[in-house]
């Protein structure tokens, strides 16, 4: 019986005092180092208030996780050989415009040799 009303004195003591919350970790009024600080001894649920808006650490992070998903590595082959092929495209379109340049200048220093030759 005794220790019935203990736990039920104990339950009320606790549901009629005030709640204590841990301080909401306000971004912009701290420097990095003093955030990066905060931020890992920060529960899950500890309240962030960044550019207005109050969240726990846990929404934050998932947030940022499905914005920043890392890209899927298919994807990165798939544009590296989509890259590579243009710039080979590129590289072969300057290589035949050089060797184009380089017959047509000696086609004219064959020509102006032959006229000197000729004389």
């Amino acid at each position: 019986m005794l220790k019935t009303r203990m736990l039920l004195c104990a339950l009320g003591l606790g549901a009629t005092s005030p709640l204590c919350a841990a301080e909401t970790i306000q971004v912009e009024k701290q420097t990095n180092a003093q955030l990066q600080e905060a931020l890992i001894a920060a529960p899950d649920d500890a309240v962030v208030e960044f550019r207005g808006q109050s969240k726990t650490k846990a929404e934050w992070r998932s947030e940022w996780q499905a914005a920043h998903k890392p890209p899927d590595p298919a994807k990165i082959k798939a544009m590296a050989e989509e890259r590579r092929a243009k710039f080979e495209a590129v590289a072969k379109a300057l290589e035949d415009k050089q060797e184009t340049a380089i017959a047509k200048e000696n086609a004219t220093v064959d020509a102006e040799f032959e006229a000197l030759k000729a004389r």
